[in-house]
C-alpha cells in the first residue's frame, strides 16, 4: 500500500546528529553551519544549494556559495542529507530519515515532486538486491511522468507510459 510522505519529522532528530557528527570529526559549530542547518531543517523538503543562499539572503544572512556546498557536503557525508536526482542536470538535497526509504514521483511538465512510501516496492527492491549478493545502503526510485494537474481531464491512459 502507498501513501503520501508526511511533510515534516522531528526536527530535532537532524540537529542532535549534526552536533554528534561535527563532534566525532572533531570539527567546530561555527556560526555559518548552525544557519546552514537551522534554514534547512526550518523548510523541510526538497531544495537545490542556490535556492538554500536566496533563502539565507532573503534572511540577512550572506553567506559564500563555497561555505553552502562545504556545509551541504559534511551534510551528507554526515547522513543528515540525502543527494537526489529529480530533475535532470539538477541536484537536489532532502534531509535524511533513516529507516524511512520513499520514493519520488517527478512530473516532466510542471516539475512537481511527490513523495510516495510504499511498503511492498521498498520489500522488492531490497530483494532483488539481495538476490544479486548486493548491500544497498540506500535507494530511492524516481518516476517521471505527469501529475493529475498536467494530466488535466484526460484519462490516465492517455498520457505517456515512461520516459526513459
Amino acid at each position: 500500500m502507498s501513501s503520501m510522505r508526511p511533510a515534516h519529522s522531528n526536527p530535532e532528530a537532524p540537529l542532535a546528529r549534526w552536533a554528534d557528527f561535527l563532534a566525532a570529526h572533531k570539527l567546530r559549530a561555527t556560526e555559518p553551519r548552525r544557519l546552514i542547518v537551522q534554514a534547512i531543517v526550518e523548510a523541510p523538503g526538497h531544495f537545490d544549494a542556490e535556492t538554500l543562499r536566496l533563502r539565507l539572503k532573503g534572511q540577512g544572512r550572506r553567506l559564500s556559495r563555497a561555505t553552502i556546498y562545504r556545509t551541504l557536503s559534511l551534510l551528507q557525508g554526515g547522513g543528515i542529507l540525502r543527494r537526489v536526482q529529480l530533475v535532470e542536470g539538477a541536484l537536489h538535497y532532502e534531509l535524511a530519515r533513516p529507516n524511512d526509504p520513499h520514493h519520488h514521483l517527478v512530473c516532466r511538465r510542471c516539475g512537481s515532486v511527490q513523495e510516495v512510501t510504499d511498503a511492498a516496492l521498498t520489500r522488492a527492491l531490497a530483494d532483488a538486491a539481495r538476490k544479486s549478493a548486493f548491500a544497498p545502503e540506500e535507494f530511492s526510485l524516481r518516476i517521471r511522468g505527469l501529475c493529475s494537474r498536467c494530466v488535466g481531464g484526460r484519462p490516465l491512459g492517455a498520457a505517456r507510459k515512461f520516459d526513459q
